[in-house]
């Protein structure tokens, strides 16, 4: 069975290197390409023990690769989606702060190619989503609250994972996102009927906490999943690409992946 070729966006960065790591390790995986705004050094390749002869800039990476991971921002979006369609390369997207106009774009992309997209890539916090939308099923007289806790670096808020958390229980519970409220600290009044409100922590090096708390009026039901490293996001992205580079092209998600 030949092995899907890879390549890396953002390959300088933290979740870059996370990737590279877990692309190295996975034997069925090639790695072809990491490429990034700045120019990828010589000594880079050496360092993390990449082959010489992998590509180092991004038109050649989406030639050659047949799943290109994006983890770095919004904005890198048009380009990266453009390329993708212009070589028939797939992508899996893991970059979160995305709005209303990337997620078009990404459909829009998945009529030419294939996309895979997940705010989490973790195969735990996907169970947890499911736990909590069978929770949010049977508490439903309940108060939702998500808090979401990272490292001081990361930059949107709330985060992409306590976003989709949030999604999934509005589903479950024939609601929708207008149910959300992220500026409680603003507000005036009593909680709101249906109300889900969102909380942010940022610092030191967390790599990611997500709580959903149902509160009733005698008692109170807490459920966290708590990433203890970026391997499980990587190693994630890495398996996506796998299971993606056999399917024709479409949007797909991590519900399609472990269905």
């Amino acid at each position: 069975m030949s092995r899907t070729k890879i390549a890396i966006a953002g390959a300088l960065g933290r979740m870059g290197n996370n990737l590279i790591n877990s692309a190295l390790s996975n034997n069925k995986v090639e790695l072809v390409g990491v490429f990034d705004v700045n120019d990828i050094d010589p000594s880079f390749i050496n360092k993390n023990q990449i082959q010489e002869n992998v590509f180092t800039t991004r038109e050649e990476s989406f030639e050659k690769a047949d799943i290109v991971i994006d983890f770095t921002t919004p904005k890198a979006l048009f380009n990266f989606t453009e390329a993708a369609v212009s070589n028939n390369t797939g992508l899996v997207i893991g970059t979160t702060g995305l709005d209303e106009s990337h997620f078009n774009l990404l459909k829009q992309t998945s009529n030419s190619t294939k996309v895979f997209y997940a705010p989490n890539m973790s195969y735990g916090v996907n169970t947890f989503f499911e736990i909590a939308r069978k929770a949010a099923k049977h508490l439903k007289d309940f108060d939702i609250e998500i808090i979401e806790t990272h490292h001081r670096h990361k930059k949107d808020a709330p985060s992409g994972t306590a976003l989709k958390l949030g999604e999934e229980i509005v589903e479950e519970l024939g609601l929708s996102k207008s149910n959300f409220n992220f500026k409680r600290q603003n507000q005036e009044g009593q909680r709101k009927e249906n109300e889900i409100g969102f909380s942010s922590i940022r610092g030191g090096n967390i790599p990611g906490e997500h709580t959903v708390i149902f509160h009733g009026d005698n008692e109170s039901i807490e459920l966290t999943h708590k990433a203890h490293n970026r391997k499980i996001f990587s190693d994630g992205a890495i398996q996506a690409a796998v299971w993606l580079s056999s399917k024709e092209k479409g949007f797909y998600t991590f519900k399609d992946m472990i269905s």
